[in-house]
This record gives C-alpha cells, structure tokens and sequence, in this order.
C-alpha cells in the first residue's frame, strides 16, 4: 500500500490553496472537468507526509441559475450594466449581498442555498464520485484491510487543472475543505467544495475552467441522444503516447505495490449514443469503453448541459448485450434530489435556526409570511420536526377548534381528506397541475355545499320558517 508522497510544505493537514502554475491564456480554453487527488496521513501506519488515496474526475457546478433578465435591444447593454452598478453600491454599505439570486422567481423556485448571501455559502458544487471521495466507505469495491483504518478525518483533498489539448504539469492546484456531502441512500455521488472559493474561481475562470449547469429536467431523452464523456486518465507517464488510453490505467485506488506510485494525469474526452436506461441508470455506447479514472467526471448533452455524472463501464462480456461495454452514468434527475438534500444541509448548518425555519416557510408556503404559515406555537417556539406545511395545517385545526363544535371541526377535516384523496386520483388517472386539479376539486366541493344549502333554503321556507 504503498502511496505517492506529496510535500508537506505545499500539502499541509489545512490544504491551503497552492500557487497556480499559469502558462499562456492567449489560446481560450474550454476545460470541461477536474482532476481530484485524495492524499491522506494515518499516524498508526508510521506515515508522516500525506501520500495519495485515490485519484479520479469530477466537475464544478453552479449553486446560482443563470441570470435571464432580459438585456436584449438597444439598452439591453445599459440595462446589465445599471444592474452591475446598483449591486456594487449595495456592497459598499453591506456586509452582504442579497439574498435570492436572479430576480422574477417564486420563493418556491428557489434553491436551498439561495436563502443565504453568496459570501457565507459555495457558489459551486464540485461533483464527484463517492467511492473516489472516501474509498475506505466503499468496502465492495475496495475491500483491502488497511482501508478500514483509514477515516475522513486522515483525508485531505485536492483539484488540478490540465490543458485538455496537451499533458504536461497541472496549470493549477486548488485545496478543498475537507467536509464532504455523500448521498443519504449510498448512491455513488458526493460534493465537497473549494477553500477560499472566491480566489480560486476567479484564477479558474481564467485558466478556462467551467462551470456547468444541469440539464431541464423537462427535457426528453430519446435513444441514439449523442452525449459527451469528459474526464481523466490515470496513467503512467510512458504510455501517454499510447492511442488506446484504455490499457495504460491500473485503477483510480493508490498503488498497492512496494513502488513508488508515478501515475499521472491525462485529460480524456469520448462521445457516444444513448442505447439503454433502467429507472435510475442511463447507459451509452462509445466506440471504445471508457476507461478507469473518468468516474465522477461529467455527461454533457449537445447544448453542454450536464444530464448525468460517469459511474462506470459495464463488463464487455456482460450477459446482456444491450449494454455490454458500455458507460454507465447517474442522469441528471438522480442527480436533482440530491442536490436539494445537500444544500439543504448545509443551509441548515449556515443559518441560526429562526432564520433557517423561515426559510423552510418561505420555500414550503412560496410565502414570506402571512396568514397561519406565519404563526408560532403557544410557547413562542416554532417546530423543528415537521415540515412548515404541517405546521400550518396543525395551526388551522386549532383555530378551527376554537370557533367550531367537536363535530363540525371532524366534518371538516372528513370533507379535507376526501377533497386529498379525490386529487391524488385525479392525477394518478389523468395527470396534470397539481394546483388546477386541487382547484377544481375544490370548486366541485363548493357547488355540492351551495346544492345542500339551497335545498335547505327551500326546506325551510316551505316550512314556514324565515331565512335570516
């Protein structure tokens, strides 16, 4: 288990960030992913310098959609330019940029980390593979005795930037704060995320590196798609010159021999067709199967939005031909949920918990305030076990309990149930918007009661009796 040393002096246990070794920029790059280095130092195994864990791909992603105000016409240029203005004198008197993100969205709409100023939480995501991330989790893939040894807090973590258009020396390297985000269920995914963010993306940009976005989830696959795998080779620096990258990788795992391990980078980039999907897994043919070391790296469509991450080659010799030899990867609606768990998370983690409950309100109720949503418990206190929608709902049979009988408050939560679960079979048959389908049944409701109320009337006028 022997592993590659790295400096101390420019790898410390804080992985500050290292100086960018710049070249040239007068060629525009366009680098689409990058190369993650896990080092870790476990103090029982007599190690006093971090060595290398596992090295494989991954992509930044953006936290912030895409501004889409408009700027077209003949003042679109002044009208950019007048918001630029507007928000660097919103900083001169502020701690903080506004929350929010891009303007003309519901509160709904917004994403977890938008509830919080930029300069208190990540702007970008870095995506990579769980199992690259913290291998010593992954004992199916990994199952060597020395990894159970190794924990999260021996780790430390690193991204390199490469010219896709020649190998050589790394054009940068940039420290990752050592708190990863894998996924809840064990899917093979994580985020961790850059130290000193701000510096590092600006010295990123300039290199060429992008940023992505993910793809519609409204967009439809169809087989035969063309898709775009982006990634890194893993790879002993005498075969770079080899055509087939495939057979120059020995895994994305430290060197286990008693070697010095002298693996090295190689960008890599294959096309290829959607062929086949299961619920949760996409797969496509590629005119040659992707090597080790690309896991984690992106799956870009024809627009360059991200529609999945790489997971794996399937086995040439697979009993099913459908997808022997191919790419494996986690579209971008597993990738979705996921995101929302984790900036969530952190949301959470960011903000005092008052804050951290309205934003819940906010998101859950698209409301600010107002209303039952708005209120707090008797003690002054707010829930921290169910979500702001029951919270409001439990508001509302207490108020209801205080201005109706015990049988007039079950009639009404008997009609509310009933009202649910006609909605909930509408859309199972029919489909549709969730808010039209409960409009409807609700006016449908409405016109059984004003029926029931006006045969009453009539009841009682034909009784005799007088309507007040």
């Amino acid at each position: 288990n022997n592993r590659q040393s790295i400096n101390q002096q420019q790898f410390g246990i804080k992985m500050r960030v290292s100086r960018v070794l710049c070249r040239s920029t007068q060629n525009r790059r366009h680098i689409q992913s990058l190369a993650l280095s896990v080092h870790f130092k476990q103090p029982d195994f007599g190690m006093n310098e971090y060595e290398i864990l596992s090295r494989a791909s991954g992509f930044l992603l953006t936290v912030d959609p895409p501004d889409l105000t408009p700027s077209e016409g003949p003042y679109g240029h002044l009208e950019k330019s007048e918001r630029e203005r507007r928000l660097k004198l919103h900083k001169q008197d502020h701690r903080y940029s506004p929350a929010g993100g891009p303007a003309n969205r519901e509160l709904k709409d917004l994403g977890w980390l938008e509830f919080a100023p930029q300069e208190v939480r990540p702007t970008v995501h870095f995506v990579c593979s769980s199992h690259v991330l913290a291998p010593f989790l992954w004992k199916d893939y990994y199952p060597q005795d020395w990894l159970s040894k190794v924990k999260q807090e021996h780790c430390a973590y690193s991204l390199e930037v490469y010219d896709t258009e020649s190998s050589g020396e790394a054009l940068g390297k940039f420290a990752l704060n050592p708190y990863p985000i894998h996924h809840p269920e064990g899917r093979d995914i994580a985020f961790i995320h850059l130290q000193q963010e701000e510096e590092s993306l600006k010295i990123m940009k300039r290199l060429g590196v992008k940023i992505h976005e993910m793809r519609d989830l409204d967009a439809i696959y169809n087989k035969g798609d063309e898709v775009a795998f982006d990634g890194y080779v893993v790879a002993e620096q005498n075969k770079a010159d080899y055509d087939d990258l495939t057979n120059a990788v020995a895994g994305e795992l430290g060197s286990s021999a008693e070697t010095e391990d002298t693996r090295i980078f190689f960008p890599y980039q294959e096309k290829g067709r959607l062929a086949y999907h299961t619920q949760d897994r996409f797969f496509a043919k590629t005119e040659k199967p992707l090597p080790e070391g690309l896991c984690g790296g992106p799956v870009l469509d024809e627009e360059g939005l991200v529609c999945g991450i790489i997971e794996g080659i399937v086995d040439k010799d697979h009993s099913n031909n459908d997808i022997a030899g191919s790419a494996a990867f986690m579209p971008n609606y597993m990738i979705t949920p996921f995101i929302e768990y984790a900036e969530r998370f952190m949301l959470q983690r960011i903000l005092p918990k008052s804050l951290f409950q309205k934003a819940v309100t906010a998101k859950t109720t698209n409301s600010l305030g107002g209303g039952i949503a708005q209120g707090k418990q008797p003690n002054g206190s707010q829930h921290g076990t169910t979500t702001a929608w029951e919270e409001a709902f439990d508001r509302a049979v207490e108020q209801l309990k205080k201005n109706h009988t015990k049988e007039e408050v079950n009639a009404i939560l008997n009609t509310i149930q009933e009202e649910r679960n006609e909605v909930l079979d509408i859309l199972d048959e029919e489909g549709g918007d969730l808010e039209e389908v409960a409009a409807r049944v609700r006016r449908k409701t409405m016109e059984i009661r004003e029926m029931i109320h006006e045969e009453y009337r009539q009841g009682q006028n034909a009784d005799g009796t007088r309507n007040e």
